[in-house]
This record gives structure tokens, sequence and C-alpha cells, in this order.
């Protein structure tokens, strides 16, 4: 997904970690207080005519300055907070990897794709993966593999991990096919994503994406989460190398093989929603913690695994569990 990466006005959310807090406005900005005027007043000759004391007066500005510092102005009383402001780390929606190990179910069990649709010619199963795209050609358009069942609260985890040029994928969640009456390309899908990968030369990996509705960006990691992107070593096979390379060992090694495309390693993905709050972890690190607030937004759909339109990649996907919450 390539959008706009302005996070919406339409959602909160909230940050792992609090942000640094902006330091209070200059003298005399956005505080109902002019620091000229203020000046010159208490410089008139009437007040010298008093005979206030030098003491006093100065007495007075210092007064003033804690008074504005304070944000006692009448203007910055009105000032709204951030939205991305937090006092504290967020809670953890999910349950314990324990938990998750014995009551969670699979999705898919490595060697066939029941209980999933979509075009198969971009969706392969192997060494018990799923894998979405190709590297011998450029993928002309979004490609979802989608789960016929339907998920509300539910915490879902996944490895996945990229391969090749093209470095754009993502796992739908509470999504849904378009209808006609969408006015989107019924190969899309319609929903929340969690990001993978890079989008205009910035990493999207653990991101909050809408898909195909509002078309943007719903929360940013911040700092960006970076996946190592490296040359696989000869003779690595398995999730690297296809199963007829793997066969061909020494002999007559092919261009592919000779020019190995650059990957990553398997990246955890875990994805907790419950009501109208959405958090995203990768590796144990929470990327997003997000509270939907329009109205109208679905809190059930299927999850897709996605392979993204662009350069030759592919997308692995392996031991997808997803366990029902209350």
């Amino acid at each position: 997904m390539i959008g706009d990466m302005k996070t919406t006005k339409t959602g909160q959310f909230i940050s792992r970690t609090p942000q640094t807090k902006f330091p209070s406005p200059p003298f005399g900005i956005e505080t109902g207080f002019n620091s000229k005027k203020r000046i010159s007043t208490m410089s008139t000759p009437h007040l010298l005519s008093a005979k206030v004391s030098f003491a006093h007066v100065t007495t007075a500005l210092m007064l003033a300055v804690v008074w504005v510092a304070a944000g006692q102005g009448t203007q910055a009383q009105d000032q709204p907070k951030l939205a991305t402001t937090a006092e504290k780390p967020s809670e953890d929606l999910g349950v314990s990897d324990e938990e998750f190990k014995t009551r969670s179910r699979s999705l898919f069990d490595g060697q066939i794709l029941a209980g999933f649709e979509g075009d198969a010619s971009w969706f392969r199963i192997e060494d018990e993966s799923i894998v979405a795209g190709r590297l011998d050609q450029p993928i002309p358009k979004n490609q979802f593999l989608a789960t016929t069942e339907k998920f509300d609260n539910f915490e879902f985890r996944a490895e996945i991990r990229m391969r090749g040029e093209g470095r754009n994928a993502g796992i739908q969640f509470r999504s849904r096919r378009p209808k006609k009456s969408d006015d989107v390309p019924p190969h899309e899908m319609i929903g929340y994503q969690a990001d993978a990968g890079y989008s205009a030369e910035r990493s999207i990996w653990g991101a909050l994406y809408d898909e195909s509705r509002r078309r943007r960006m719903l929360q940013l990691p911040e700092p960006p989460f970076e996946v190592e992107w490296k040359q696989p070593a000869a003779g690595q096979d398995a999730a690297t190398e296809t199963s007829e390379q793997a066969n061909q060992g020494s002999q007559s090694a092919t261009p592919e093989q000779t020019d190995r495309p650059e990957q990553t390693d398997w990246v955890k993905m875990r994805i907790v929603c419950h009501g109208p709050r959405i958090q995203i972890s990768l590796n144990g690190v929470q990327t997003v913690d997000y509270i939907e607030t329009e109205e109208g937004i679905p809190q059930v759909g299927v999850i897709a695994l996605q392979i993204h339109s662009g350069k030759p990649a592919e997308a692995w996907y392996r031991n997808l569990r997803i366990l029902g919450l209350d």
C-alpha cells in the first residue's frame, strides 16, 4: 500500500513511550500577553510619576513571566492537547505467550490452503509457508489471499519475511472483499492492514494502514521499525531458494542463484483487536496502539495476506495462529 503518510484526524492513537513535551512558547507568543506592549505601559510617565521603584517594576515583570510560563495566559488555556501525548505505556490487550500457545488454533496447516480464497496464480505453498508473489516478473496489481472465516475480537500471530526488489506487503484484518457499489477493483481488500516493508524509502513495518477505504496511514511507528535486508549466503535453501533450485545443488547455477535477491529474516507479527482498539507488535516491540473513533468502521472481517503490486517480490507467511478474545 502506498498512500498519504499523514496520521488520520478521525482516529486517535496512543504511543507506547511518552513523547517529549513541547517547551513553553516564547514570551508573548500564543499566550495572550504582548511583551512589548506590557513593557511599554510599565515605562510610561504615568507609572514613573507614581514613583514606582525600579525594583518594584522588575519584580512585576518577573511575576508576569512566571505567570505566562505557567500557562495562565488567556489563549494558552484554550490550546488543545496533542492526541499523540501519552502519560504512560499502554496496556497490552492480548494474552501471555503460554496462554496463546495453549489456546490458539492454526489457520494454515502447512500443506493445503483450505479456508482461503484468492488468485492461485500468485500464491503457492513451500516449506510449510504461504508464498505470495514471484521473483521472475513484476506484480501488476495487489493480490490478497483471504480467509473465508470472519473474526471480531482476537489475537493473531504469524511470521513474515520478504524477498526481492518490491518491498511492500502486509496482513489485512477486519477486512472484506469489495462490492460493486464500492467502486473498488474486485481483487482488492477493504479494511485495516498491518504493514510490512517500505513506502517512499521509509520503513512501514508494523504500521497501521486503511486499505481501499480511507486510503491513508492511521498510525506510523515512531521511530520507524527497521528490518535488515541482506544477501543470502551461498547454499542457503529452505525459505530462501525454491525447491527446484535446492535440488539442483551445485550443477549449472541459474542466474537467480548467481544474483541472489536480498531478503529479510523472519519477523514475528502480532495483531490484537478488542472493540475499537488495535495493537500491533513486531518481535515483541509494540508499534501501534490505536483507538478507532470514526463511526461506521466495522469491527469484524476476514484476515488476508498481501503482496503489493510493483517490482518482482515475494512475501513468505508461516505459523498463522489465532485466538478469540472475549
